[in-house]
């Protein structure tokens, strides 16, 4: 009924439906997180987050409909490649502020490469370390 194409194309569209439906679930059951530069708190009165958790469930269950009536392939996502895909970016957005990148924004002090810049490093050098330690990890998990 589909073609290769079309197949491929649905099962990505309802993949990313699904995501964002499992994003909205999360946040409605955990309703706050209180971070260090941002906070998210969820606050949605308990009778319509019942209503919203039920359509979610009804969307999942429409999805779980379609991928069985056309045979969408499953895919499994391994935790830690995911986690090997985030810190490169987070290594680079690091990168990007450092004192000397912060030129782009305008004048930059004297003496903010020193308050800066090792505490940018720091952060770095741990996201290097998490790398370092996801590779021992991930050759005893894959071989």
């Amino acid at each position: 009924m589909l073609t290769k194409d079309q197949k491929r194309g649905l099962t990505i569209a309802l993949r990313i439906v699904e995501e964002n439906m499992q994003k909205i679930d999360q946040l409605l059951e955990n309703k706050t997180y209180e971070g260090i530069l941002y906070d998210t708190n969820c606050r949605v009165a308990p009778d319509a987050k019942e209503e919203i958790l039920k359509r979610v469930s009804f969307i999942k269950a429409r999805i779980n409909y379609i991928a069985t009536v056309f045979a969408l392939e499953k895919e499994y996502r391994e935790g830690l490649r995911k986690i090997f895909g985030i810190l490169p970016s987070c290594w680079e957005i690091i990168e990007n502020v450092k004192s000397k990148r912060l030129k782009r924004y305008g004048n930059v002090q004297n003496g903010l490469d020193m308050a800066l810049d090792p505490q940018l490093n720091a952060i770095t050098d741990l996201i290097l370390e998490m790398e370092q330690l996801l590779g021992s990890i991930s050759k005893q998990t894959f071989e």
